[in-house]
C-alpha cells in the first residue's frame, strides 16, 4: 500500500507507518544514495562549519517534538551549509515528518477533537485559521503542533486530517541538488490538490496526464535519485489511473463499456500536444487509443487483452 493508494480506502489508512516505511527508501536517520554536489556559492562555507551545523541539526530533528525547532534552525542555517549537507538535511526532515504523521493524525481522529474541529471548519480552512476560532488551549496547541511540524489541513471523507506540507520545503529548493528540488515540486503539487478521494479522480484528465509525464521526466532526468523509488510508486499508480479508470471514476461506463467522453477529449488533447515528445508513457497511450478507437470505444475483448500484454494491473501494483 502507498501514501496515495490506487484503491484510495481513505486517507487515515494511506498515512499508517507501514505506508510510509514503503515509501522511504531509508530511515530517519541516514539518507543514503545522495551525490555529491558542487561547492556552495557562498565562498564562505566551509565542510567544517557545514558539518557542525548539520550534526546541530539532528540533535534538534531528533528530539521529542523538535520538528519545529529544527525547521527553524535548518531555514537559519541552509545557506551556511554545503549543498550537500543541504540535500541531506531536508530529506531527513521529510523522513522525520512522515514519522511522526502517524501519532498526530491519531491525535486529531480523537472523536472529541474532530467534534470541535468541525464544528469551526469552513471549506479550505488552515491550521492558523481554525486556530484563531478556538478557545481551547489544548486544540490550539495540536494544531499549532501540526502547523510548525510541516503538515497542512485537509478534509477527506468527512474527516480533517494532516497531511504533508510539501510548500513548506519550497524555501530550500535553492540550497538542495536538482532532483530533490524537482521531487519536491512533484510532491507538493500532489499535496496542494489531491488527486483522488473515496475511489473517484479529483483532477481533470488532462492534469492526471501531465502529472504522470512529470513523474516519467523526473525518473528520467534522475535515475539515481534517492527518490526515485517514491516517484516510481507514484507514477504506477498515475498509470493505472490512466488506462483503468477508478472504482468511482471508471474509465470504461460499468453499464455500456464506453470510455469516458471527457477521458478521450482528455487523451487526444494530451497526445497531440505531446506528438514530438520521446516518452514511453505517451508511446503507450497513443498505442492504447488506437486500440480503444478501432474498437468504436468500447471495452472489448481486444482492449481487454492489450490492457493485459501491454499494462497489467499486477506489474504495476506489485513494483
Amino acid at each position: 500500500m502507498t501514501l496515495f493508494s490506487f484503491q484510495n480506502k481513505g486517507v487515515r489508512t494511506l498515512l499508517t507507518a507501514t505506508a510510509i516505511a514503503m515509501l522511504l527508501q531509508t530511515a530517519v536517520a541516514p539518507v543514503a544514495g545522495i551525490a555529491s554536489a558542487a561547492p556552495a556559492t557562498n565562498t564562505k562555507v566551509t565542510s567544517a562549519a557545514s558539518s557542525a551545523i548539520y550534526k546541530s541539526f539532528q540533535t534538534m530533528l531528533y528530539k521529542k517534538n523538535g520538528l519545529p525547532a529544527a525547521d527553524r534552525y535548518l531555514e537559519s542555517k541552509i545557506s551556511q551549509v554545503t549543498p550537500y549537507h543541504a540535500t541531506l538535511m531536508v530529506l531527513q526532515l521529510e523522513n522525520a515528518r512522515f514519522k511522526a504523521l502517524d501519532a498526530i493524525t491519531d491525535r486529531m481522529l480523537v472523536p472529541n477533537v474532530q467534534d470541535q474541529m468541525q464544528k469551526m471548519y469552513k471549506w479550505n480552512d488552515s491550521f492558523t485559521q481554525l486556530m484563531s476560532r478556538t478557545k481551547d488551549k489544548n486544540l490550539r496547541s495540536l494544531l499549532q503542533q501540526a502547523r510548525d511540524s510541516g503538515y497542512r489541513l485537509t478534509a477527506i471523507e468527512g474527516s480533517l486530517y494532516p497531511i504533508m506540507n510539501y510548500a513548506a520545503f519550497d524555501k530550500y529548493t535553492s540550497y538542495v541538488n536538482k532532483d530533490i528540488k524537482q521531487y519536491i515540486r512533484i510532491m507538493a503539487v500532489e499535496t496542494n490538490n489531491i488527486s483522488t478521494e473515496d475511489g473517484g479522480l479529483m483532477i481533470g484528465y488532462q492534469e492526471m496526464l501531465n502529472r504522470a509525464l512529470n513523474q516519467e521526466q523526473f525518473l528520467k532526468d534522475f535515475p539515481d535519485s534517492n527518490r526515485k523509488n517514491r516517484v516510481q510508486m507514484l507514477m504506477n499508480e498515475y498509470t493505472l489511473y490512466t488506462f483503468y479508470g477508478l472504482d468511482n471514476t471508471p474509465l470504461f461506463d460499468y453499464d455500456t463499456n464506453i470510455m469516458d467522453a471527457n477521458a478521450q477529449k482528455g487523451y487526444k488533447a494530451v497526445l497531440q500536444r505531446t506528438a514530438s515528445e520521446d516518452s514511453d508513457f505517451v508511446k503507450k497511450l497513443d498505442a492504447f487509443m488506437n486500440v480503444v478507437a478501432e474498437s468504436k470505444f468500447e471495452k472489448t475483448e481486444a482492449v481487454d487483452k492489450w490492457l493485459e500484454q501491454n499494462v497489467s494491473r499486477d506489474e504495476y501494483l506489485n513494483q
